[in-house]
């Protein structure tokens, strides 16, 4: 048997798989055999979901084998397998997960004249037929974890190979970007399929849930799975189906409550100094209910939810560590009052502010014993005041924040037939409307960004929110037809997304301003650099200009899939998967990009056939796969995994640059120093309707076209190639303890080239020497016109990585049990590293360039550790419910350990050295000098909160620094690597305590439940624990870059200010999940 299953294993891992559908259902499946041993051919297997009286029926076929598909999730059900002579046998209360396929190998015994039936209690769904690496949730979970924020990611988040991202707001499953996820509901697509959201769920720019948690049944998060019906990401699927009505009317009504007195007082300080957070409430109310309209025939579910929520944003200005203080803050902000007459709002405490309104209805109907008809609808509307926290390195005003309101409409039909022999077909058609709006805070007024040394003050319009609107509708078509061959249970099918978007976006249309300091601005000298876009097609930079982006978009994909049940102990599923992308609108073209610039770009970049006017011919993509199950019954141990490849999507809006960026629709000027220079002081305009033109700087209007966006004539869609294996064994009395390895390697990446840019030609002098590409810091354009002007801000070049490709992999061990007299356990160890080329986290093609750190500049851009690198991680659950008093009453406590390893970061320069993007970018890693190096290194004089550091003070006090940090110490005469460094580990427990009291009235038992949840449990033991910590971008500014010497000299000058405590902060938030100081939340609910 041995060397069987390592010839298996060995084909296996020579095979490349695919990638998730809308999942909504659930499957059994396995043999019917006597007492003999023989297989029976044309038992009767009856499946009855007791909660409606939904019968599903098939009859085996060759080998004994059958499966029944398209079943219901959850339960409990009741199987009965039959068949003439020999006695039949029922397992009850048989309990099934979404997505999953149980499996029973049935012996019947010899009925020997006895006909009674064999009943055998199941609490569980036998054995679980999952393939690949993948987390189930379900309704008991649900109910019992600890959670404050009753979002999805509470729950998402206890996926092993799952990482909740720096800001809270995204999920990375696997190492990979959280925009690379498909998230479903009921079937129906909810990730942001343009991609603004940094949840990658619609709703998430408003940072609302898509969904009510009452709503949801079952949770799937699919990593690797193997059937080819199964596609559309690279990183995790996520499947959610929402709740259904029985033939028992049952409900909920629900409140949950939380202010600052439910809030631990500032931790990280003094006892004595510690405070309160702002006055504020968190309130959450909702209601469900479902039953019958006709019974074990029409069911109903409706549920209604309303959340409104205030969320402090403190910040203790001694913690800044630019060059100003309270007083410089203050005088700054009174200058704009008096002045300008515009109030920039508090820096102090800027509270966010969340609203949101949600309703889900689902009807099932049976409509005979062969056809089942699901309709669900999902309304969500909310808004969201964005407003900026100060931190360690911004002073952020209020009024720079942002109002979102946000409005989504989802409809799913579904429709699911059987036929004779057992073959089956899953119809299912889903719509999605989505409007997600944003309107500044505060009166209109230019973005002006001061920088303050190691910091900076921002007030003003936020740049991004003068026109910005998106309006996308999304259709999905999935069918898939199943038939059962002998041991081959075949599907053929396809899967299809159609989407409609139309995206308003002029960035800094009130003008953005960037100050080299505070006196500067405060003294009307000009700015170091100015920007400004407009519309080209009309006189108009709101959201009705003529210049929005518009395009229609389709995903074909056919796949054909088969699962073949060789014996009882193994089960291979082959298949394969075709894709397809196209883009159907055809973008505005700017005649003088084609008919002059190519030329011109084409002899220092590849342009890989891109064109202005021209979206990307995607071809169609294979994706093979296969997986595998090998059963050990008698030692109760499973072996399964599987390989092959993956095709995903990516966020529609960086192939939208295309038809927003394309140099005729917005125009936009960002001059040089001298341009800027030219202009007479006073500089800056503070009217927003009255700002500088192109002609103000001696640029014609044919000569300010803006950034244009680029995209490969033949682009591929993000692809990778991921292999897992994994052995369960099960220990008995519900304990399984699981060993796991994933591995994934990117076949087709996305990667950014800014093609405007003129190749650098100098480099600096001295150690760690670097590309330069000018000395002012302003790199020099290729010039495109006869007269040396070059028209565009930026031409940003979309296309496929040549080189060395990412990947990522896990190991991870657990042990589970199952919900038994009340106990649940699960303990999870996992260690997962991520290596990429671009992180494409933005949701503008610009900014996926610019805000790289790199050694040599982004346009040489090297493998590095990615901001979703997992580290190691630990994670535990356990629950346990008491009940007495004759089940009168019921207390369930639930704790949740999470130890995870802190977010990778970067050490970087304030200032450019490369100066590929301005000086004053951010984003060049510094060079780690040695002792030697560093008493050759140049420092100008430093004035500090008045004390003022020579050259030999700023050298000794970096020597002390780099000594002192373990990290930096061991790269001297190196340069720091792009997330090099990490945050510190955190040890983190939540609190569920659940108090039940049951009542009976009229015959019928209502439940009464108090619960409190705390978020960061941990702190509230002692103030001194649950340290949680958080550092903005992942970057920390070490050493100021202060100019080279001269334009013939190019040695840097540096500036070092003094250094206390560390690099990263302690969250001090409101925001359960991420704050170090605990956050408690009181609920009440009546269930009957």
């Amino acid at each position: 048997m041995l060397k069987r299953l390592t010839q298996s294993l060995v084909l296996l891992l020579a095979i490349p798989f695919a990638l998730l559908a809308q999942e909504t259902n659930s499957s059994i499946g396995g043999t019917v055999k006597g007492s003999n041993n023989e297989p029976l051919v044309g038992a009767t297997i009856t499946a009855t979901h007791v909660p409606t009286g939904t019968l599903y029926r098939v009859i085996s076929r060759s080998g004994g084998s059958f499966n029944i598909n398209n079943m219901q999730p959850g339960g409990p059900y009741s199987i009965t397998f039959s068949f003439v002579g020999f006695t039949p046998e029922t397992r009850n209360d048989v309990f099934l997960t979404l997505g999953d396929k149980a499996n029973f190998n049935i012996v019947l015994p010899d009925a020997a004249g006895n006909l009674t039936e064999v009943v055998v209690a199941a609490r569980r769904s036998g054995n679980s037929g999952r393939v690949g690496t993948e987390t189930a949730i379900g309704r008991d979970k649900i109910s019992g974890m600890p959670t404050v924020n009753r979002n999805l990611n509470d729950y998402l988040k206890y996926t092993p190979q799952a990482k909740v991202t720096s800001d809270g707001a995204g999920i990375s499953i696997a190492g990979q970007n959280n925009r690379f996820n498909a998230f479903y509901i009921d079937g129906a697509i909810n990730n942001d399929v343009f991609g603004l959201a940094a949840s990658g769920t619609n709703g998430g720019q408003a940072n609302i849930n898509p969904i009510s948690i009452d709503a949801i049944d079952q949770f799937q998060v699919v990593i690797s799975p193997y059937d080819a019906s199964i596609g559309g990401f690279t990183g995790g699927g996520i499947n959610a189906t929402t709740r259904s009505g029985t033939n028992t009317v049952t409900g909920s009504v629900w409140g949950y409550y939380r202010d600052e007195k439910l809030a631990g007082k500032t931790p990280g300080v003094p006892k004595a100094n510690a405070t309160r957070l702002a006055p504020f409430k968190n309130q959450l109310y909702g209601f469900r209910v479902g039953g019958p309209i006709i019974k074990n025939k029409l069911f109903f579910f409706l549920l209604g939810e309303y959340q409104k929520e205030e969320r402090p944003q403190p910040f203790d200005i001694t913690t800044y560590r630019g060059n100003g203080n309270i007083d410089s803050v203050n005088k700054l902000a009174n200058y704009l009052r008096n002045t300008f007459g515009y109030e920039p709002g508090s820096f102090l405490d800027n509270p966010e502010k969340v609203k949101a309104t949600r309703i889900t209805a689902k009807v099932d109907w049976n409509l005979n014993s062969s056809n089942k008809l699901t309709f669900s609808y999902r309304y969500n509307d909310g808004e969201r005041y964005n407003t900026s926290s100060s931190s360690t390195t911004s002073i952020n005003f209020y009024n720079n924040g942002y109002i979102f309101p946000t409005t989504s409409h989802t409809a799913t039909g579904e429709l699911r037939s059987t036929f004779k022999r057992g073959s089956t077909n899953r119809f299912l058609l889903t719509y999605t409307n989505v409007l997600d709006d944003r309107n500044p805070i505060g009166q209109p007024f230019p973005r002006v960004t001061i920088n303050d040394g190691s910091g900076r003050y921002v007030f003003g319009t936020e740049n991004f929110s003068g026109a910005n609107l998106l309006a996308q509708k999304n259709w999905t078509l999935y069918d898939a037809f199943k038939i059962n061959l002998g041991k081959h249970a075949m599907t053929i099918g396809t899967d299809n997304l159609y989407s409609d978007a139309k995206n308003v976006f002029i960035r800094d249309n009130f003008g953005t301003y960037t100050y080299a300091n505070l006196n500067a601005f405060m003294t009307g000298q000009n700015p170091t650099r100015y920007q400004r876009s407009f519309s080209l097609l009309d006189n108009n930079n709101e959201k009705s200009t003529a210049s929005a982006a518009a395009f229609k978009y389709i995903n074909l994909a056919f796949f054909v899939n088969d699962e073949v049940r060789l014996n009882d102990r193994f089960t291979l599923n082959l298949g394969v998967r075709l894709d397809k992308t196209e883009f159907l609108t055809t973008p505005k073209t700017d005649p003088f990009f084609n008919d002059s610039a190519i030329a011109k770009i084409s002899p220092y970049y590849d342009l890989h056939g891109a064109r202005s006017g021209q979206i990307a011919n995607v071809p169609w993509s294979v994706s093979p796969r296969v997986g595998f199950t090998y059963r050990i019954p008698e030692e109760r141990i499973t072996i399964r995994g599987g390989v092959g490849l993956f095709t995903g999507r990516m966020p529609l809006v960086w192939p939208g640059g295309v038809y927003n960026n394309n140099g005729v629709s917005v125009g936009g000027i960002d001059p040089t120093a001298t341009q800027i220079a030219s202009v007479p002081a006073p500089f800056f305009k503070p009217d927003p309707y009255n700002q500088y033109s192109s002609t103000d700087f001696g640029i014609s209007l044919a000569n300010s076209k803006g950034q244009v966006d680029l995209m490969a004539k033949e682009f591929k869609l993000p692809k990778i190639f991921r292999t897992s294996l994994a052995v369960d064994k099960q220990l008995g009395k519900g304990w399984t303890v699981t060993v796991e390895g994933l591995f994934t390697k990117n076949l087709q990446e996305i990667y950014y080239q800014n093609v405007n840019i003129l190749p650098p030609t100098m480099t600096s002098v001295g150690p760690g020497s670097r590309n330069v590409y000018s000395f002012s810091g302003t790199p020099g354009n290729i010039p495109l016109r006869s007269s040396g002007i070059n028209p565009y801000t930026g031409i940003y070049l979309l296309y496929n990585n040549p080189g060395k490709k990412g990947y990522s992999y896990n190991i991870s061990a657990s042990i589970d049990k199952a919900f038994r007299d009340g106990w649940a356990f699960n303990a999870n160890w996992v260690y997962g590293n991520s290596i990429v080329n671009n992180e494409t986290t933005s949701s503008q093609n610009n900014s996926q360039w610019n805000t790289m750190e790199t050694v040599q500049g982004r346009n040489f851009v090297v493998r590095s550790t990615s901001d979703f690198d997992l580290g190691h991680r630990i994670s535990a659950y356990v629950s346990k419910k008491f009940s007495y008093l004759q089940n009168k009453m019921a207390t369930t406590i639930s704790l949740v350990y999470n130890g995870q390893q802190g977010a990778p970061f970067s050490y970087i320069y304030s200032n450019s050295m490369i100066g590929d993007n301005g000086r004053s970018a951010f984003g060049d890693l510094i060079y780690v000098p040695t002792s030697s190096e560093i008493q050759s290194m140049a420092f100008l004089s430093n004035t500090v909160s008045g004390v003022t550091y020579t050259q030999a003070d700023q050298r000794q006090m970096l020597e002390d620094y780099i000594a002192g940090n373990k990290y930096l110490n061991k790269r001297r005469g190196q340069f720091a690597e792009r997330n090099g460094s990490r945050l510190p580990f955190t040890h983190v427990i939540d609190l569920q305590v659940q108090q039940d009291f049951n009542i009976k009235l009229g015959g019928k038992t209502y439940t009464v439940q108090v619960s409190y949840n705390v978020s960061n449990f941990t702190n509230m033991l002692n103030r001194n624990w649950g340290k949680t910590y958080f550092l903005n971008f992942d970057q920390y500014s070490l050493i100021q870059f202060a100019g080279y010497v001269s334009a013939s000299n190019l040695t840097p000058q540096y500036r070092f200010n003094p250094q206390t405590g560390t690099p990263w902060g302690l969250s001090t938030s409101s925001v359960p999940g991420l704050s170090a100081r605990y956050i408690s939340q009181l609920g009440l609910r009546i269930n009957f």
